[in-house]
């Protein structure tokens, strides 16, 4: 399970994605690796509340679905034509390029960052009127060439000729006709000639029907007319030929500009998707800092809505975070909305939180949350814990936030707590900030006596005995197991027996 999973960060990219508009802008999106250096985020959420801005104020903007030009680079490479639909939809892109870059510099002032991000893109004033001129509703117009106007008034002009006389001969064969609508088989306009008449009339059957009782009849008296009708419709054909051809040419000449339209048109799409998650959560842009200083203000977990209790923490440079209470107090979930946080601002995201929040940016993120048994590998929980925690210390490097969720309890308490300190020590050493959890009393005094660890609880309301989710910062909580137990269902005698038993240890 990696990073974004374990913080749920995937569930929240997921919910970015919807809010753009192309299949291309959304993969992207939910697949973009972290940003690392304070600089790159900084410029990331800048974007991000950009677009935020622009949402806020209702600017309206357009989209284009960059899923529809899936394809056209393989049509390219194997040197076919693009058809009409197809120079169609870049002839869109281009319009809604231009449309998109001159709303943008009429409100320049709230987005100046996204004015410059677009400024690279290439409108092609150019290829985009060609295409205009030619191409009209998907098909080439009828105006695109002075010699396709021509051909298609003389092609309309023919078509009513021989629809007169297919009617023509209708009405004075009524009796041998299944249907007086005509109808168009093999690019032909025909009549429906009952199968029994084939034989009365002179002209040409072209298909008939599946049962045989009708076949379609060309008379010879309009086999004249549509083959002048013919002749005009494959003038047509090449005309609209030469039309693509060229076109398609065009295109290709100018495919790396318009590759990099696309692009940069599908980042504004995941900015704007950024500013949309932004606005809908309420959410704002952090103070940033390279110095591992987090400082959170009423923050918000994105994924439990109106439930979030919220989180008010802060630790100084690489001052680290010691979480105890009770089960199902919430440790888990503050550790994870610290991580959650941290991760958001490198994917450019804005945090659910208030004024004055302070995030770090971190170069690397390590976690070891959750039950690690492993089956398949034959590991018990404490050897899962063990192989991921040698791989954090093999590996772990300044600016490291690490997650230990309940380190060393898979375990003997006096064994793991002795190796879960040495283990935090060294951590320290190479400068990790690290928030961890944990019930053992061990590592609870190390965290009290350690200067570089601010402990804290999860709060219980003392009249009901429920947690509250709050957490308490300069305290140590006790586990509640057996307040946990009792809660759970747990039968009653077992409960007072082991109130009596920790009586009697404690006596």
């Amino acid at each position: 399970m990696n990073i974004k999973q374990i913080t749920q960060l995937d569930q929240i990219l997921e919910t970015v994605a919807t809010y753009t508009h192309s299949q291309q802008a959304a993969t992207a999106l939910q697949t973009a690796p972290a940003i690392t250096e304070l600089t790159a985020v900084q410029q990331q959420l800048t974007l991000t509340a950009e677009a935020h801005r622009l949402l806020a104020n209702d600017v309206l903007l357009t989209f284009f679905d960059l899923g529809q030009l899936a394809g056209l680079q393989d049509k390219l490479d194997q040197g076919l034509l693009l058809n009409a639909q197809q120079l169609g939809l870049i002839s869109d892109l281009l319009t809604n390029l231009q449309r998109l870059k001159t709303v943008l510099k009429l409100h320049q002032s709230l987005a100046p960052q996204l004015v410059e991000l677009m400024s690279p893109a290439t409108q092609l004033s150019g290829l985009q009127g060609r295409l205009a001129h030619v191409i009209v509703h998907g098909q080439v117009a009828d105006d695109a060439t002075p010699e396709l106007a021509e051909i298609r008034k003389r092609i309309r002009k023919q078509r009513q000729q021989v629809q007169t006389a297919l009617t023509q001969f209708v009405q004075k064969h009524s009796q041998a006709v299944q249907s007086n609508r005509l109808i168009t088989r093999n690019d032909r306009v025909c009549i429906q000639l009952k199968a029994s008449y084939k034989h009365r009339f002179s002209g040409q059957t072209v298909d008939q029907s599946g049962s045989g009782s009708t076949i379609f009849f060309e008379p010879a008296a309009v086999a004249k007319k549509a083959a002048v009708l013919s002749d005009l419709i494959a003038d047509e054909n090449a005309e609209i030929y030469q039309l693509l051809a060229t076109l398609t040419g065009d295109v290709l000449d100018h495919w790396d500009d318009l590759t990099q339209n696309r692009e940069l048109l599908s980042q504004f799409d995941q900015i704007m998707a950024r500013g949309r998650y932004a606005l809908e959560t309420n959410s704002r842009v952090p103070e940033l800092n390279a110095t591992q200083h987090i400082k959170i203000v009423a923050g918000r977990h994105p994924l439990l809505g109106e439930k979030a209790v919220p989180l008010d923490v802060e630790l100084t440079s690489r001052q680290g975070l010691m979480i105890t209470g009770a089960n199902s107090g919430g440790k888990t979930v503050v550790l994870k909305t610290i991580a959650l946080f941290a991760l958001m601002i490198q994917f450019g995201l804005e945090l659910p939180v208030a004024a004055g929040t302070q995030m770090a940016v971190f170069s690397q993120f390590w976690v070891d949350i959750g039950d690690n048994q492993s089956i398949a590998a034959q590991l018990s929980t404490f050897a899962a814990e063990m192989t991921t925690l040698v791989e954090m210390t093999d590996h772990i490097q300044p600016n490291a936030l690490v997650l230990l969720d309940e380190i060393g309890s898979g375990t003997d308490p006096e064994e793991g707590s002795a190796l879960s300190i040495a283990i935090i020590d060294y951590l320290r050493q190479h400068q990790a900030t690290i928030i961890a959890t944990t019930h053992f009393s061990a590592i609870k005094s190390y965290a009290v006596d350690c200067s570089g660890f601010m402990t804290a609880t999860m709060a219980f309301d003392p009249q009901t005995l429920q947690p509250t989710y709050r957490l308490l910062l300069h305290q140590v909580g006790a586990s509640e197991a057996i307040w946990l137990a009792e809660r759970l269902g747990l039968a009653q005698p077992i409960i007072t027996a082991a109130h009596q038993r920790l009586a009697n240890k404690i006596n």
